[in-house]
């Protein structure tokens, strides 16, 4: 009997834990107003520091900045896009990277009441019981990625694709964003309609 609930209550740490990890999760939205149509050429967007304020800091991890921005290039070429000067491209593209340290804390505990005894309303009583468990604290780092569309005349934004969660630790190799950058980019261009 022990032993049974024993199992029963690993297989449900085993099946919160599980739970609890997930996948990237995607978001794309757009001007549904938008005409994609012509859009063939693509540069990207920098943005401008004022003359009389200091210049913004530099990114952290450039590997990764680097790894996204490739794989945007990438993705856009495959797609038969090519890459312009700014002033002769069909929209601007540009992407946001946040990252943010997560814990999660797991506990496997279980108790098996053996007996007991006692009279209403919680007055009294005896019992005997074994209760174990352990608990853990994990940190980890999420990554978040924003592709961003700007049309180039009105310098409004058009598209968006999210991938939260897109990686679990600070160095994702190549493959990583590779996949989840062109996952976040099937929606792009979005189909007229």
């Amino acid at each position: 009997m022990i032993r049974r609930l024993a199992v029963i209550g690993a297989l449900a740490a085993v099946l919160v834990v599980l739970g609890s990890c997930t996948g990237p999760r995607y978001f794309v939205d757009h001007d549904t107003r938008h005409d994609f149509a012509g859009y063939r050429s693509y540069a990207w967007f920098k943005l401008a520091t004022p003359p009389d304020k200091a210049a913004p800091p530099s990114e952290a991890n450039t590997i990764l900045t680097r790894r996204i921005r490739w794989a945007i290039d990438a993705e856009l070429s495959a797609r038969g896009f090519t890459e312009a000067a700014a002033e002769e491209a069909d929209f601007f593209v540009t992407y946001s990277l946040v990252l943010q340290s997560r814990m999660v804390m797991y506990h496997t505990g279980w108790s098996v009441p053996v007996g007991g005894w006692g009279w209403g309303w919680g007055w009294g009583g005896w019992g005997v019981g074994w209760g174990g468990g352990r608990t853990s604290l994990e940190t980890y780092t999420e990554g978040t990625i924003v592709v961003d569309v700007l049309d180039t005349g009105t310098r409004r934004l058009v598209w968006r694709g999210t991938v939260e969660n897109a990686f679990s630790r600070p160095n994702p190799d190549d493959e990583r964003i590779r996949r989840v950058v062109a996952r976040v980019l099937e929606g792009f261009p979005p189909s007229a309609g």
